[in-house]
């Protein structure tokens, strides 16, 4: 009962990771004390963590890609080369044909080359094999959509987003207090970068921590190869649970998906159904083995009058 909770709260806090108590509750039908002991059991042990991330339109960060990469002999240096970037917001050990995966994000894609081209000049590095986002359909680590509206920034909602990369749940007394306003007025404006898809807060699962909480869930990423539209499979995904990724990319995938469970047996299930579609021509599956990196949060750059 107790894992099961805690299945249900990551996806309610993945959805939103500011909602309250009482929320929660009611969405995972629960008590509101058992789900605040939860919560903040989850939070304490590491395994989770609720972060805010900012649109990487409003980063001016315009080229994702996902990137693959074989490795000659131990894989450190290349992990710890990937690690430094500011490119990289996503780094982990995977099983497969393949040693490590990696998500860049940049504001080009002239950066984006220069950066695979580093990348490739590490001695280990064997094979790199590079899949270009053209949308993200589905995602938990970022706001939904493009920006909605013309969106404006101002130095307080630079500080607000900065505080709450820091602490997603902060209270809005503290944010408040931080930027010097009311807290209706500090609740106002997050609302409005919020519903602007400026920003996202949200759970992140800390896969491999070995807290021994029994939340740290197996990951599975798939590489999908279509024939004909891919909107039924995008939409078949946005109803599954676990699902905590979707994008369409360019290169030897249509689509690639991360996928979240609470056991292998979940996730077998799921690739099973996936394989059932029609649509879907190939299937390719790689298990995240240890995550290195997974920080989503990037600095916004102040711009002078």
């Amino acid at each position: 009962m107790g894992e099961d909770l805690d299945a249900r709260l990551i996806a309610a806090l993945q959805q939103d990771g500011r909602a309250s108590y009482s929320e929660l509750a009611a969405r995972v039908g629960a008590p509101r004390t058992a789900v605040s002991a939860r919560v903040q059991a989850l939070l304490d042990s590491g395994a989770v963590e609720i972060v805010a991330v900012a649109h990487p339109q409003l980063l001016g960060l315009t080229s994702l890609a996902h990137v693959s990469v074989a490795v000659s002999g131990p894989a450190d240096d290349v992990v710890d080369a990937l690690c430094a970037t500011d490119a990289s917001v996503f780094v982990s050990a995977v099983s497969g044909a393949y040693d490590l995966v990696a998500e860049l994000r940049v504001s080009s894609d002239r950066e984006l080359y220069e950066a695979l081209a580093h990348l490739r000049a590490q001695p280990r590095v064997r094979a790199v094999n590079t899949l270009l986002y053209t949308d993200v359909v589905t995602s938990v680590f970022m706001p939904q959509g493009p920006l909605r509206g013309d969106v404006h920034v101002d130095e307080t909602d630079l500080r607000l987003i900065e505080l709450l990369e820091r602490d997603g749940r902060m209270p809005f007394v503290e944010l408040a207090r931080g930027v010097g306003m009311s807290p209706s007025a500090a609740r106002a404006r997050v609302g409005r970068l919020v519903g602007n898809r400026a920003l996202h807060v949200a759970a992140v699962v800390r896969r491999g921590t070995g807290s021994g909480s029994g939340t740290g869930r197996p990951a599975l990423g798939a590489g999908l190869n279509l024939g004909g539209d891919d909107e039924r499979v995008t939409g078949f995904l946005a109803a599954l649970p676990g699902v905590e990724f979707v994008a369409r990319t360019v290169g030897r995938f249509d689509l690639v998906v991360t996928l979240g469970a609470d056991s292998t047996t979940r996730l077998h299930r799921v690739t099973e159904q996936l394989k059932a579609l029609d649509e879907v021509r190939g299937l390719t599956t790689w298990a995240h083995l240890e995550v290195f990196k997974e920080h989503y949060s990037r600095g916004i750059a102040r711009t002078s009058a």
